[in-house]
C-alpha cells in the first residue's frame, strides 16, 4: 500500500467538501443576486435609482439574504420589500405610506436600515420574548421621532439619532446601568452623548423597553421629570405612535402570511410611549387615558376597512358606543402640498374603481410620471392606447396596471376610495 494513500484520501475528501461549499455559495450568491434584482423593482423609489444605486442596493439586499440564513431569522421578522425604499448611507430623504381613512402615514423603511431592524428585533425576541417591543412599535416610534434620519438633532441639540435620545436620559441610563449602555452610546470630553453606530440607534429601543421596565420605579427618572399629569403634547405624541404602530401591523399582515407574536403588544406600546415621554422630561400618560386613545385609534382600523390583520392578538374590545373617528366620506381629493402621491393598486380592485370621473383617470394615467402605464382598447390583435375618451365609444377598455403597481395621482384629483394606500414622496 502507498504510505500516503490514507492522507491522500483524506485530502481528497476535504477538497470535495470545499468544492461543494464553493458551489453552494456560488449558487446561493447567484440566487440572491437574482432575487435582489427582482426585489429592486418593488421599491417605492425604484424609478429614481441610477445604475450606481441599483448596484449598491443589490449588495444591500444580498447581505439581507445571507443574514436570514446565518441568523435563522423567520419570515415574520423580515420586513416586506414592498415597505422598503432605497437609501445609501448618507441620504435623509424619506417616503411614506399614507391612508386618508386613517389620516396617518408611516415611513417606508430605508434599505440601509433593513438588516439592522430585522436582526435586532429577532435578537430581542429571542432574549426577552413577549417583553420585547415588536417591529411595528419600534418603527412607529423611530419614524415619529426622526423620520428614519440617523442625523436628526432635536430639543435644542439635546436629542440625537433615530430614537432622539435625550442627553439627561443618557446620563441617567449611564448612572443606572453603565455596563449595558456603554456599548450603545458614549460621552465625549464636552459631555455630549453620541451613538456608537447606526446599528446602536436601531438596537436602543429593543433594549430600552425591557431593561428600563426592570429598573426601580420608585425613582423612575425623577432627576429629569419636569411635570405631573399628562398634557396635550403628550397625548398628541401617543396618538401618533399608536396609530402608526397599528398601521404598520396592518401593512405587515397584508404582505406576510405568518403573523408576528404580538402577545405583549399593548403593554409594550404603552410602555415605550411613556418611557419616551418621561425620557424627555415630559409628562407620562395614565393607563386609562392610553386605553381610551388606543380604542379610538383602533376604531379607525375596525370600521370595515381592514380585512386581514394581527389585531385579534392584542386588541381591546371596541364597543358600539365608542366614538368612531374615521372619515365617512366616499371621496378624497389629493392635496396640493408639494408632495408626490402614488396610488398603490390593490389586489381585486379595478383601476376604474378608484376614480370619480373617467377624465380624471385619463389625466392621471397619461401623466408623464406614469409613462409605463396606459389604458387601451383592442382592434383585432392590436392594442390602441387611449389619449382621448371621444375615440373609445362603447369599446371595452383594458389597462396594463397590475395589483401592487404605483400610479402617480396629480394634485387636485378626486378619488372614490378614501381607504386606499398611497405612496408619498416628501420633497
Amino acid at each position: 500500500m502507498c504510505p500516503f494513500y490514507g492522507d491522500f484520501t483524506r485530502i481528497e475528501g476535504i477538497m470535495k467538501s470545499i468544492l461543494l461549499i464553493l458551489c453552494l455559495s456560488i449558487a446561493f450568491g447567484t440566487s440572491a443576486k437574482n432575487n435582489a434584482k427582482n426585489d429592486m423593482e418593488k421599491l417605492v423609489n425604484y424609478v429614481r435609482m441610477n445604475k450606481a444605486h441599483k448596484n449598491y442596493y443589490q449588495k444591500q439586499r444580498t447581505r439581507q439574504f445571507i443574514s436570514w440564513e446565518k441568523n435563522k431569522i423567520p419570515e415574520n421578522f423580515r420586513i416586506p420589500v414592498e415597505l422598503q425604499s432605497y437609501r445609501g448611507t448618507i441620504s435623509t430623504r424619506y417616503y411614506t405610506i399614507y391612508n386618508p381613512s386613517y389620516s396617518t402615514g408611516v415611513g417606508y423603511v430605508p434599505s440601509n436600515l433593513m438588516q439592522y431592524y430585522e436582526e435586532e428585533a429577532w435578537s430581542a425576541f429571542q432574549k426577552y420574548g413577549k417583553d420585547a417591543p415588536s417591529l411595528s412599535i419600534v418603527l412607529a416610534q423611530q419614524f415619529t421621532e426622526s423620520a428614519f434620519n440617523q442625523f436628526a438633532v432635536g430639543d435644542n441639540n439635546m436629542s440625537f439619532g433615530l430614537p432622539q435620545l435625550y442627553r439627561k436620559t443618557a446620563e441617567y441610563l449611564y448612572k443606572t446601568d453603565k455596563e449595558t449602555w456603554k456599548n450603545i452610546f458614549y460621552f465625549d470630553k464636552y459631555g455630549k452623548h453620541h451613538f456608537r453606530s447606526v446599528r446602536a440607534m436601531v438596537k436602543f429601543p429593543f433594549i430600552f423597553l425591557p431593561k428600563v421596565k426592570k429598573y426601580s420605579f420608585a425613582e423612575k427618572f425623577q432627576g429629569i421629570r419636569r411635570y405631573n399629569g399628562s398634557g396635550k403634547n403628550a397625548v398628541l405624541y401617543a396618538e401618533k405612535v399608536i396609530k402608526r404602530s397599528l398601521y404598520y401591523e396592518d401593512l405587515f399582515a397584508k404582505y406576510n402570511s405568518i403573523p408576528l407574536d404580538t402577545t405583549g403588544f399593548k403593554e409594550n406600546l404603552f410602555g415605550l410611549i411613556n418611557l419616551s415621554l418621561i425620557a424627555k422630561g415630559q409628562p407620562e400618560i395614565e393607563g386609562k387615558t392610553l386605553d381610551y386613545i388606543f380604542e379610538n385609534m383602533l376604531s379607525e382600523f375596525s370600521s370595515g376597512y381592514v380585512n386581514k390583520t394581527y389585531f385579534n392578538k392584542f386588541c381591546a374590545g371596541v364597543y358600539e358606543n365608542n366614538p368612531l373617528l374615521v372619515n365617512k366620506t366616499y371621496t378624497h381629493k389629493i392635496p396640493i402640498d408639494g408632495k408626490d402621491y402614488y396610488l398603490i393598486v390593490e389586489d381585486g380592485c379595478t383601476l376604474y374603481s378608484y376614480f370619480k370621473e373617467s377624465n380624471q383617470l385619463l389625466k392621471a394615467i397619461n401623466h408623464s410620471k406614469n409613462n409605463k402605464y396606459y389604458i387601451y382598447y383592442k382592434e383585432g390583435k392590436e392594442k390602441v392606447k387611449i389619449s382621448t375618451l371621444s375615440k373609445v365609444g362603447k369599446r371595452q377598455v383594458f389597462t396594463n396596471v397590475r395589483p401592487g403597481d404605483r400610479l402617480f395621482i396629480p394634485p387636485g384629483t378626486v378619488i372614490r376610495k378614501p381607504n386606499s394606500d398611497f405612496a408619498v414622496m416628501i420633497q
